[in-house]
């Protein structure tokens, strides 16, 4: 081959060119040169090779990244797109505090199940948050509820006390006349009867919210109930010109049930129809049987009851105008009364009414007994017997009596009762004093209220009990005591006193207790 025009041939060496590789050594024999060899290679192939390798090699680079592009744009699909989709939306329900929103829906993968899971997270927090609203509601209403029954009671317990305090006022001033007088005596204890309505009416509910009414069962006729209690609202209905009628059958049958509880349901419908029928209007008490139970039903010609209304018309404390220009009082207590008490015989209430102005019925269903025995005399609840009138004998003379009363008032007014009918009174405003005076003074009877600052009535009737028979120890007591319920009574009678007589007290009704116990204490 021909050799460049600058080839070294002494030299061994390399030589790169575009398209050739040139190589050469020197040959030697025995020390001696004998010539060059020289090797040429051929670069041309080998460079077409390296370009098809590298463009094969950018051919799968490209493919590469194209596949990864795809794939990642794919993992962004099913895993990055509903992970972000899903913190927006837990951003967006803790911006607006909107739990009604709902992240989409993923597929049956663990994204899928995370986001299932979020959503029926979101599907409880919205129902507490339903819950909360609704109790919030709730409760509120039952403030409103509870703030207009405190200004209803404030309202009712305060009307009485307006005619007392004027009356009494004008009877110590001593200008009025022998006829004056009378109408202001009859006005005080009008009033204060009325006030005591309203008062066993609030503990009649307390009783009933807290479980605690006991009812004296027994078989019973109804008929002789409806007559006492329509007896005890004549002079009302007569006072309007209202026409009462009563139409009963006396085959109705008998039922099991508490005779005075039954009359006070009887007593409320009829003094609402009372209270609610215009002056010339009609009043209409019906009893029957129907089927395995009585009816008694009370419908009125009254000014009736809407519509909107009529849902919650046994609801405590709701009146239908509660506004403070209401036409009627009262505290919204007496329907509410009427149902809890027909519901614990077992039986129902229902009240109808076309609308305002149009009347109204209210009906008792009670089941009828299954033992149809002879009843016995049925009693008369309280508060349809009139007042005993008070006067003034010599039933107690011979009687020594201490009275302990830490309210002067009531003091004095017991001591004067009791001083008119002949007892020889003492009294202490204590339990201290009390037990001072039965140092040096044993009375017949003792009669004491129960709630006293200091020592209150129990802590001196145990007092008392630990005393020898000289210094009061066996004295009989009678406890004077605001406190009426069931368990008042019975703490009364486990604490040593012989009576419980809840306030307010009738001047009679003393006088007689006072005489019962002497005569024991004298056996």
């Amino acid at each position: 081959m021909e050799l460049p025009a600058d080839f070294p041939p002494s030299e061994r060496g390399h030589r790169l060119a575009p398209d050739r590789l040139t190589v050469w050594r020197p040959m030697t024999v025995d020390a001696e040169r004998v010539g060059t060899v020289v090797l040429v290679a051929d670069l041309t192939e080998i460079a077409s090779r390296v370009r098809s390798y590298i463009g094969i090699a950018a051919l799968v680079f490209l493919l590469s990244v194209a596949a990864a592009v795809l794939i990642s744009s794919q993992v962004q699909r099913v895993i990055s797109a509903p992970i972000l989709h899903l913190v927006d939306t837990a951003r967006i329900v803790s911006d607006a505090q909107n739990y009604a929103l709902r992240a989409q829906p993923g597929a049956a993968d663990e994204i899928g199940l995370l986001i299932a899971t979020f959503n029926d997270m979101l599907a409880q927090i919205q129902r507490r948050d339903t819950e909360l609203e609704r109790a919030r509601d709730e409760a509120e209403a039952g403030n409103r509820a509870k703030d207009e029954f405190l200004a209803v009671v404030s309202h009712e317990l305060r009307t009485p006390l307006t005619p007392i305090l004027s009356w009494v006022r004008l009877l110590s001033g001593g200008g009025l006349d022998d006829s004056a007088s009378q109408r202001a005596l009859a006005s005080i204890e009008r009033n204060a009867r009325s006030q005591a309505q309203l008062i066993d009416d609030l503990l009649d509910v307390s009783r009933i919210m807290a479980g605690k009414v006991r009812l004296d069962i027994q078989q019973l006729e109804l008929p002789p109930i409806i007559d006492a209690a329509i007896d005890s609202i004549r002079p009302a209905a007569d006072a309007k010109q209202i026409r009462v009628q009563a139409i009963v059958d006396p085959r109705a049958g008998l039922v099991a049930g508490d005779p005075e509880r039954l009359q006070q349901v009887l007593w409320n419908l009829l003094s609402n129809a009372i209270k609610f029928t215009s002056r010339g209007g009609r009043v209409q008490v019906q009893l029957q049987r129907v089927n395995s139970h009585v009816e008694v039903s009370v419908s009125d010609t009254g000014q009736g009851i809407a519509p909107e209304f009529l849902p919650h018309v046994f609801e405590r404390f709701r009146q239908a105008d509660a506004s403070s220009k209401r036409a009627h009082g009262g505290l919204g207590l007496g329907l509410a009364i009427v149902r809890n008490i027909v519901e614990l015989h077992g039986g129902s209430v229902r009240a109808t009414s076309t609308g305002t102005g149009e009347g109204a019925t209210f009906t008792v269903e009670l089941p009828i007994s299954l033992l149809q025995t002879a009843p016995p005399p049925p009693r008369i609840h309280p508060r349809a017997v009139e007042p005993v009138p008070f006067q003034p004998s010599r039933s107690l003379a011979g009687i020594r009596v201490l009275v302990v009363d830490d309210e002067v008032d009531t003091l004095e007014t017991i001591e004067t009762v009791l001083t008119q009918c002949g007892a020889e009174v003492r009294t202490a405003v204590s339990a201290a004093a009390a037990l001072e005076v039965l140092e040096h003074w044993v009375p017949d009877l003792v009669v004491s209220d129960i709630g006293m600052p200091g020592d209150d009535g129990y802590a001196l009737i145990a007092r008392m009990r630990t005393r020898d028979a000289d210094h009061g120890g066996h004295v009989p007591a009678i406890a004077l005591t605001a406190y009426a319920r069931v368990e008042d009574r019975l703490r009364v009678l486990s604490a040593g006193f012989q009576m419980h007589v809840p306030k307010p007290i009738e001047p009679a009704e003393l006088v007689a207790v006072v005489a019962s116990v002497a005569s024991w204490s004298a056996r």
